[in-house]
């Protein structure tokens, strides 16, 4: 794996994530970055840890649409 310097091991905190999303905004660290540019756009670009990342990501926000948290 290759995970972003400072990156903390262990589940996301949900309350933060959401705090984000109910403001309309992405939390620190849910769009995949190289060399400080934003490639979210670019998943061709991505390594394998930013696709994970970003999947499970994806699948914690339609999970929150899907129990009404959102």
């Amino acid at each position: 794996m290759d995970p972003r310097p400072g990156a903390k091991l262990g589940p996301p905190d949900e309350r933060l994530e959401l705090l984000y999303l109910r403001a309309g905004s992405e939390p620190p660290g849910a769009r995949p970055r190289r060399d400080g540019v934003d490639i979210t756009d670019r998943p061709d670009l991505w390594t394998p840890y930013q696709r994970m990342q970003r999947e499970a990501y994806e699948a914690r926000v339609a999970r929150y649409r899907r129990d009404g948290l959102l």
